[in-house]
Order: structure tokens, then sequence, then C-alpha cells
């Protein structure tokens, strides 16, 4: 019985945002438990592009895992990414908008120190050899410090 086109392209398109959920989802979940190769690897291409408010702008796979893996040092983190707007925009491309949830603690001058933020990302993603890889990536986040507290200053981390 031949499969209707339409249906195997549906069948296909919905594949392949399940596939970038379980990318950004791994992403989330491997850059909190710091195991920050492992996340360079399984997240960007080779020549991803980085841009967020706390950690500026960055380029290429390795550039992103060290400015990242420097900048959360002891710091423990808390990402929660959801309500997913994937748009496949050809047979090996896709952009997302995903919003973002975090929380940060760590100590800095004796205290420690806590912070939520929020906001989201704005990602275009390439289909590779590995599968689904982002390549383009832009944090926007709003440091909204803890109840009861000013948002802390990202340079004390």
């Amino acid at each position: 019985m031949p499969v209707d086109n339409n249906l195997a392209a549906a069948i296909q398109r919905l594949a392949d945002i399940e596939a970038i959920k379980q990318l950004k989802y791994r992403y989330i979940r491997l850059v909190d438990a710091h195991r920050f190769e492992e996340w360079g690897e399984a997240s960007f291409t080779e020549g991803c592009y980085l841009s967020t408010t706390d950690l500026g702008t960055h380029v290429g796979r390795a550039n992103i895992v060290d400015a990242v893996a420097r900048s959360y040092g002891a710091c423990e983190t808390i990402h929660h990414v959801h309500m997913p707007e994937i748009t496949i925009s050809g047979p090996d491309a896709a952009t997302a908008i995903w919003s973002i949830d975090d929380y940060s603690t760590w100590v800095a001058g004796g205290a420690r120190l806590v912070e939520w933020g929020r906001g989201h990302y704005e990602e275009e993603y390439v289909r590779t050899e590995q599968g689904w890889r982002i390549n383009r990536s832009i944090l926007v986040r709003k440091s909204l410090g803890a109840p009861g507290q000013s948002p802390a200053d990202p340079a004390q981390r």
C-alpha cells in the first residue's frame, strides 16, 4: 500500500520536532550537571554562534564550552525550558523559540548568592550526521534576583 506523501511529510516533521525537543532537554540536563565537554558535543555544531545577556557572544563549539565552563565554576544551576515554538524550515533546518526559567546559587565574598532568571532562547538548528544540532543560539535573559533580594552581578560568580 503506497504511503501518502503528505502523511509521510507530516510524520517526518513531527519526528524532527520531537528530536529537537530531546536535543534541547539534553542540553539543559548536561549543562546543569556541569558535563560541559559532553554538552558541547551533544548540542552544538562546530561553528555554532552563541550570544547571551550574561556571557556575551562566542563563536565555535570549543569557545562556547570554555566560556560557559569558566563562568559556571562552582555555581549550581537548575534550568527549565518549555513552551517551544519549533518551525521546520527545510529538510535539514529548523528554528525555535523556547521560554526559560533558571535558578543559580554560588558563594561570593563568603555569602551564598541566589538568582532567578527568566527569558527566552531564539535558536537555529541544522541536521548533521550525528542528528540535530544548534547552529545559532541567542539567549535573552533577565536576572530577577531571589525573592527579597536584588539581582546579583554575574561578574561575582
